[in-house]
């Protein structure tokens, strides 16, 4: 559901993404932050590949929106819901590793940056819960 938007792309609250551009460029592993549409990002990080980037504020983030996300931006690499009222679900998640897409937070797409395998990244919490449900 969109926190603002009814259409894709969801766009921000706020009409911006200076927060998600000021983060990206004080990454330490971020060699280039380029805007390429309305809420779609490139980021070159400094192991040479560069990730396409959809930031997102939709109210509850869950399968079928990461499946319209998927459908409307080619090749997505990582969903960032840009928002602390916004969130995703925990099954969104699963899906999109199973794709190799990125699913997160602001502060976990942070910290998912300093991995190769960036998708792969769960909080504890997150870790602990997947473990328990036998999901890795």
């Amino acid at each position: 559901m969109a926190a603002k938007n009814q259409s894709f792309p969801w766009l921000s609250h706020y009409g911006h993404y200076k927060f998600f551009e000021d983060r990206m460029s004080e990454h330490s592993r971020v060699l280039e932050v380029s805007r390429e549409d309305v809420g779609l990002y490139s980021i070159t990080r400094d192991e040479g590949d560069t990730l396409k980037v959809f930031i997102c504020e939709c109210y509850s983030y869950g399968i079928a929106e990461f499946i319209e996300t998927s459908d409307a931006i080619d090749a997505v690499n990582a969903v960032v819901i840009n928002s602390n009222w916004c969130g995703y679900t925990n099954e969104a998640k699963l899906h999109s590793r199973g794709q190799q897409v990125g699913l997160f937070d602001i502060g976990e797409f942070m910290a998912a940056l300093n991995l190769p395998e960036y998708w792969t990244y769960l909080t504890e919490g997150q870790r602990d819960l997947f473990e328990q449900n036998g999901w890795i």
